[in-house]
């Protein structure tokens, strides 16, 4: 199961600020179900290829989403000719295009378009009795076939493959070819291309009245209701659960956790979706079931994601719900990972006003980005041996190159700009630092950062207007802002490429630190709290490793560690009453009798278990599943009022003798007295 699902969570376990960007739900309503509806518990059961035509074509008549956008993004080169069967250079008509799981099985018996067969798959007939076509892709070209349109677009056959100049063109357009298609294709019944589209046939079923009569599950041969009999299945109460349900099975399914899958998933329009045997329909508007009312007598109006599910506008919580949903995701070659984020890293590097750089904003949003956070341990992505040591680019300072379970909200910070997060508008941080990056070590060095000032404000600020302390713009007229920022052109948004740099550069405050001896869980996640005392044995700063609690309580460094500054922050806070506190301790308690396995602070498990504790006035603030220390027992209650202010700091190990060269080891912070008065060293540091 893909690490960000829950099991103490609604939605089937799925962490609510996900929800938006998750398979079906958010786009089903709550209808009655058919009466005759039944689980498809029955693989001899086909599924009817007329309600699949159905569903596109009452879209294509009744729904505004079809054709928004699909003349903008880039074009196939080759398509599958279904008429034709073979493969043909593209010009113009629909498309479907396919996305699937390539796997192991069959790979390398396979055919793929590579320069030595494409005149001869070029030809009329040339996909006929073609050995190694694996199984998922002659179903799809079947079934595409059986519904009239012309052309399929697969990467395996309308990629050259050893082409790697058109290679690299196409996989940076494949957000746009996705996006152009008439419908994808989704094809998650099968863990590799090597399974069949899905486990029930497929045909058009064309029975009779007397035929249907039938074959009616509740109704016999004379008209006569039977008794339905017991079933190991608890029917749903409406089509919503139906689809909640479906989407919690899809994302179970090894298609979703791929990483190539992503994009093909965000960008595309309208998707036909085989998984768990069974086929559902998923638009901009509306998700269906294959046992569910026509489309036509459901609502068609503006959904609340947005399309595509992205913004032309510098949305930094837009990116780190998205950046959450991508960081768990495989790869056979963790090297892939660019690429597989790149239509979406582009799209954010076009918007973002400093672009992105390795999976991070840049610009004005960069020091926030570098503050990321597991959620829970992550693994490092190891690139394969067909990249040269020292020409990876998966360095230690970005999200990118760690596979798991990312807390977006550790990025909250960079959304201060939005009205609708007042609450957590409260963190600001504040750049200390110049931070520059490069591709090699001699390369020539980019800015990454912004100053304070600069692109914070936007360059002209009379299409701003200002209504009740907040702010509007008219190209965006239903987003409010607590500040006016700097915006994109919307009528033509620059074309741009996310970087990727391996390097890291700066001038900051350098010191040694002592841990102390005991490690901690983090209130939220299983990541591992270390506490940095100052000379007093006071709490002073924190440290969230990416390790769990039981793995390094043995094996604390002794010795004084390295940490950097990276910025400032600050923090507006307020005690809990009474009332409240007993509140929350009445909730924690509660789950923690559901879940033994809760990771709250042991400290805390304790105090909470005692039936004589004395309340303990606890932070009450929506970031205190961020802000580890404040559940920490050495926290004091006197700072639980007024501003916290503090540095963040990063702990790093040096690569080089000289001490130069350093990777990232954890993210925390460092109260601002604690550090401003510790002596401090300025050193210029290379981060890889």
């Amino acid at each position: 199961m893909p690490e960000f699902v829950n099991k103490n969570m609604p939605y089937h376990g799925v962490t609510p600020h996900l929800v938006p960007f998750l398979p079906y739900i958010e786009k089903t309503d709550d209808s009655p179900l058919d009466e005759a509806w039944r689980p498809a518990d029955s693989l001899s059961r086909p599924i009817d290829i007329a309600v699949i035509e159905r569903w596109f074509g009452e879209c294509d008549r009744n729904h505004w989403c079809h054709s928004h956008g699909r003349e903008k993004g880039a074009k196939p080169v080759w398509v599958v000719d279904i008429k034709r069967r073979c493969i043909a250079r593209y010009e113009r008509g629909e498309y479907v295009a396919l996305s699937y799981v390539w796997g192991g099985r069959c790979d390398n018996e396979s055919v793929s378009l590579v320069k030595g067969n494409l005149e001869r798959l070029r030809q009329p007939g040339g996909l006929d009795g073609v050995g190694g076509l694996q199984k998922t892709i002659s179903d799809a070209a079947r079934l595409v076939g059986e519904l009239g349109v012309g052309y399929l677009w697969v990467d395996r056959l309308c990629i050259v493959q050893d082409d790697s100049e058109e290679k690299e063109r196409q996989l940076m357009g494949m957000a746009g070819i996705y996006e152009g298609a008439y419908f994808t294709l989704v094809a998650a019944q099968s863990a590799d291309a090597g399974g069949p589209l899905s486990s029930r046939p497929l045909q058009r079923v064309r029975a009779s009245w007397w035929g249907s009569l039938l074959t009616l599950p509740t109704v016999g041969l004379m008209g006569k209701r039977k008794k339905e009999a017991d079933t190991p299945w608890r029917r749903p109460a409406n089509n919503r659960e139906v689809m909640n349900s479906h989407s919690i099975d899809l994302l179970r399914t090894v298609w979703f956790q791929r990483g190539w899958t992503f994009q093909e998933y965000l960008f595309s329009g309208r998707r036909v979706v085989f998984h768990n045997n069974t086929v559902n329909w998923e638009c901009r508007c509306v998700s269906l079931h294959e046992h569910q009312q026509p489309l036509g007598s459901i609502s068609t109006g503006v959904p609340s994601v947005p399309l595509s599910r992205l913004d032309y506008w510098p949305n930094f919580h837009r990116f780190a719900r998205l950046a959450a949903l991508f960081a768990p995701r495989v790869f056979t070659f963790a090297e892939d990972v660019h690429d597989a984020f790149a239509g979406a890293g582009n799209h954010f590097a076009a918007t973002f006003p400093g672009g992105l750089i390795s999976g991070l904003p840049g610009g004005w949003f960069f020091d926030t980005a570098l503050l990321w956070q597991p959620y829970s341990p992550m693994w490092r992505r190891v690139a394969s041996n067909r990249i040269a040591k020292g020409e990876e680019v998966l360095p230690s300072w970005s999200w990118f190159s760690y596979r798991g379970n990312i807390q977006s909200e550790s990025w909250a910070a960079g959304w201060s700009y939005l009205a609708t997060s007042q609450q957590e508008g409260a963190w600001q941080v504040f750049p200390t630092v110049h931070w520059e990056h490069s591709e090699t070590r001699d390369s020539p060095r980019l800015p990454a950062s912004a100053p304070e000032t600069g692109l914070r404000t936007p360059k002209t600020s009379e299409d701003w207007k200002k209504s009740d302390g907040r702010y509007t713009h008219p190209s965006i007229p239903h987003i409010e802002f607590s500040r006016p920022i700097s915006l994109p052109p919307f009528d033509h948004p620059q074309p741009a490429i996310a970087q990727r740099s391996r390097y890291l550069h700066c001038t900051t405050r350098h010191t040694t630190w002592a841990l102390h001896p005991k490690a901690y869980h983090a209130f939220a996640g299983n990541c591992a709290i270390l506490a940095l005392l100052d000379q007093s044995g006071n709490l002073a700063g924190h440290l969230r490793v990416n390790t769990p609690e039981s793995d390094i309580r043995h094996r604390i460094p002794t010795d004084p560690i390295d940490l950097i500054e990276l910025s400032k922050g600050q923090v507006e806070l307020q005690p809990q009453s009474p009332e409240s506190a007993q509140s929350e301790k009445e909730e924690r308690l509660e789950i923690l009798q559901r879940d033994l396995s809760f990771p709250f602070p042991v400290p805390l498990m304790e105090e909470l278990k005692a039936p004589q504790a004395r309340e303990r006035d606890l932070v009450l603030h929506p970031l205190a599943d961020v802000f580890d220390e404040w559940s920490l027992p050495l926290w004091p209650e006197a700072k639980n009022k007024g501003v916290y202010e503090f540095y963040n700091v990063m702990w790093v190990k040096w690569l080089d003798e000289g001490e130069t060269m350093a990777e990232r080891v954890a993210v925390g912070r460092m109260e601002k007295g604690v550090w401003e008065g510790r002596e401090k060293a300025v050193r210029r540091v290379m981060i890889a």
